[in-house]
């Protein structure tokens, strides 16, 4: 048993930051530090929290989960976004028991091409529908007091260390006052303290109030809560607020509505495509792509051996990349790629993603001498 001393206690108590104890900018000594973001769009400060709201069943859920993926994998992005923090990730899902999030996983990494379980040690869930989540109460004067599930989400953090973490929704989270500035503020302050804690990104999903919907703002109750946050992203069906615009059922559109660190930019505009979303501004990737290029890739696979493993030298990816001219960095190290290279190595990936569903081509495995099962590509 690990048994503390007194002078352990004292020890500890001298690295407790006093908020309150006064701090002159003789302290600011050194490289003036650099804002950091867990994407390229600058969407997400680090150790900070951001919203995205929508309507129910619009795919806020959804969206989320695919940044999961994209934050937990090697070097996916999140809809044309680049990653900058690959890392563990951890989902609270309040809504979606196992079976759901286990259907929207296997989705998005089929549509991905990527192996579910290659993200065994990076993406972790915390499965709460249906039971009592809420991580912090308000007590009478308006004081907020956080729950012993908010100190079990704390351990959940500790044991994991996410990079990301993703809360869904804030409707189960907080039995607080929505309407009140200060409970708001001290809800957000909660979070945002997790963050810093653990040098990551705190997500926070919402369901705007129907004055939000009829504003176009996405927003709910207090105005603090968006004002608490340092970013916050909109996804509706409709780019703008005609009410008369028709809906395409495929069609999202994801708007930053605000951004403390980044310029406020247009709508993105989504699509569901293969069962994820997708960029619909974005170059497709059979572009330039035609039969005959898969009747080459096809032949190839027949008479040589191509691994599925993108880890691999020889990845089938590098055979299909050299037969339709894309660049995708070959023999580089990840980290080392261009964003051209990551972006050609994405295009290639959703390539092969749909020539297997179609069974144009396929994978099988062989046992080498030492019994371990290698998978390679084969035609279909």
């Amino acid at each position: 048993m690990n048994h503390r001393t007194v002078i352990d206690l004292e020890r500890d108590a001298e690295h407790v930051h006093d908020p309150l104890e006064p701090e002159f900018v003789s302290a600011f000594d050194g490289s003036v530090p650099v804002r950091d973001f867990l994407d390229s769009g600058s969407l997400f400060p680090m150790r900070n929290v951001s919203g995205l709201s929508g309507d129910g069943a619009v795919g806020k859920s959804f969206i989320a989960t695919q940044l999961a993926i994209a934050a937990a994998s090697v070097d996916l992005q999140w809809l044309g976004f680049e990653i900058l923090h690959h890392g563990r990730t951890l989902y609270l899902s309040a809504e979606d028991d196992r079976d759901e999030v286990h259907i929207r996983l296997a989705s998005i990494c089929e549509a991905e091409g990527i192996d579910l379980h290659s993200l065994d040690e990076t993406l972790a869930f915390l499965h709460c529908a249906g039971h009592d989540v809420v991580l912090a109460t308000e007590e009478k004067g308006g004081r907020v007091k956080p729950t012993e599930t908010f100190a079990r989400l704390r351990k959940a953090c500790e044991k994991v260390r996410p990079k990301l973490l993703i809360l869904d929704p804030l409707a189960n989270l907080f039995a607080v006052n929505e309407n009140s500035r200060t409970s708001a503020l001290a809800c957000i302050a909660l979070l945002r303290g997790l963050a810093i804690d653990f040098d990551m990104h705190v997500q926070l999903l919402m369901h705007p109030s129907l004055s939000g919907l009829n504003s176009g703002s996405g927003t709910s109750g207090s105005t603090s809560w968006n004002n608490a946050m340092r970013s916050r992203l909109y996804l509706t069906t409709k780019r703008g607020g005609d009410d008369e615009e028709e809906i395409d059922p495929d069609a999202r559109y994801l708007t930053p509505k605000k951004s403390n660190y980044a310029k406020l930019g247009e709508a993105i505009p989504l699509r569901w495509q293969d069962g994820r979303f997708v960029r619909a501004d974005e170059e497709r990737p059979f572009d330039g792509v035609n039969v005959r290029h898969l009747e080459q890739v096809r032949e190839a696979f027949r008479n040589g051996d191509w691994r599925y493993d993108e880890r691999a030298g020889d990845w089938g990816g590098y055979l299909i990349a050299e037969i339709i001219d894309a660049d995708i960095g070959r023999g580089k190290k990840v980290r080392d790629l261009t964003k051209s290279e990551k972006a050609g190595r994405e295009r290639v990936r959703k390539i092969i993603s749909t020539w297997m569903r179609a069974e144009q081509i396929g994978i099988v495995g062989r046992a080498g001498p030492d019994r371990h099962l290698s998978k390679f590509f084969r035609a279909g």
